[in-house]
């Protein structure tokens, strides 16, 4: 029994590490518009060379090619390795969690295996688009909304062993179970989503939008400067550190022209991102232009607490984690981001980590309510009791 259990938990990481293979196709192409499985299979970012199976393998092919591209010998990021390791011991953990120890002791709890699974495949994959385009998708938040509410439904312990609640009655109105915690997988998303609905609300009311300049002869430029590009307006000069704090914000230019890198170019307004331009619907990335500049008959500043993308991904892991969850995710994902981007405050140069958006910060604190979230609030609680 202790090899076949060792065998299933080796199972299980593989079996992560092949899901997270498919997570950095969806990591990549999703939030560029691309279909998921056309083509079916992955190709170099670079060269866009069609990547054969014998160096597919996850894990061992970057390991192999160190790193490189096979055919044109460009880097491939190491964020590949990482999603399909990440993915592999997460999926290692959930089973030792829900399915069977090393002893092998198969828990009652191992049909929460599968949905475990779909909620770490989906948390992954939100986290790493989000950390890079500051988006997240809503195909994602969709998929899991309903994969949540079906699985509460056909699954009833979930709300005992996912949310901590109880399966047979939702607060204190006894019912079916599958009807009990379809409801508890249902309250927990419209938590999750009003309570970060809120957030979102209240911040635009503290931040709300700003004018800058309103002038209609005004002229303004960006150029580079020392550590950070530096906007010129009004005889007035503001370095991107004193307008991008969290990555969320923008600065929306109204103008009828831009002079980017020589070239005029016509258009409504120019969105001024930390990391990218939005002009004409295209999104060109601040490394790729050398000099910008052009009138304005205003410059708005707008900087929020959230995107309303959190607001539907907190929806998606309320389904799975009930309202307790929610509470938890949320404090523990700003515990965590308060600790890891406090120190980059003090530093001059800008540093990634005070870009980090709060999606992978939400979903830390998801999975860590998952994996032991239950226990810790029952031990607190008696703890608190005593």
């Amino acid at each position: 029994m202790e090899t076949l259990s060792i065998f299933l938990a080796l199972v299980s990481f593989i079996t992560g590490a092949s899901i997270g293979s498919f997570l950095n196709v969806v990591i990549y192409r999703l939030p560029r518009g691309l279909s998921v499985n056309k083509p079916k299979r992955s190709f170099c970012p670079s060269c866009k060379y069609k990547i054969p199976s014998y160096f597919n393998i996850p894990l061992f092919s970057w390991l192999i090619l160190k790193g490189k591209c096979k055919n044109c010998g460009e880097n491939v990021s190491c964020r590949y390795f990482l999603v399909e390791l990440l993915t592999g011991f997460l999926f290692l953990i959930c089973w030792l969690i829900y399915g069977a120890d090393f002893q092998g002791n198969i828990y009652y709890t191992i049909p929460l295996v599968l949905p475990g699974w779909i909620f770490i495949s989906l948390i992954i994959s939100a986290s790493f688009i989000d950390f890079e385009h500051q988006i997240i998708p809503d195909k994602i938040n969709l998929i899991g909304v309903l994969f949540g509410l079906t699985s509460a439904f056909f699954i009833p312990i979930i709300p005992s062993a996912f949310m901590g609640l109880e399966s047979n009655n939702f607060f204190g109105l006894s019912c079916d179970m599958s009807l009990c915690s379809f409801l508890h997988s249902l309250f927990g998303g419209v938590t999750g989503f009003l309570l970060i609905y809120m957030v979102v609300i209240l911040g635009r009311i503290v931040f709300g939008s700003k004018v800058l300049s309103k002038n209609s002869s005004g002229k303004w430029l960006i150029k580079e400067g020392a550590e950070n590009p530096i906007l010129i307006y009004d005889n007035k000069d503001i370095g991107f550190e004193d307008i991008y704090f969290v990555g969320t914000e923008k600065l929306i230019i109204d103008t009828k022209e831009v002079v980017i890198n020589g070239e005029l170019v016509k258009t409504d307004n120019l969105i001024i991102y930390y990391d990218h331009l939005v002009l004409n619907g295209e999104v060109i990335k601040i490394k790729d232009w050398v000099s910008l500049e052009g009138g304005f008959s205003r410059i708005t500043y707008l900087r929020e607490a959230m995107g309303f993308g959190d607001v539907k991904f907190m929806a998606m892991i309320g389904v799975f984690t009930g309202w307790q969850g929610v509470l938890f995710t949320l404090f523990a994902a700003s515990i965590i981001g308060t600790i890891i981007s406090f120190p980059s405050k003090f530093m001059k140069n800008d540093s990634v980590m005070n870009r980090i958006p709060f999606g992978p910060f939400l979903s830390i604190g998801s999975l860590a309510w998952i994996f032991c979230g239950p226990g810790l609030l029952k031990w607190y609680l008696e703890l608190i009791g005593r």
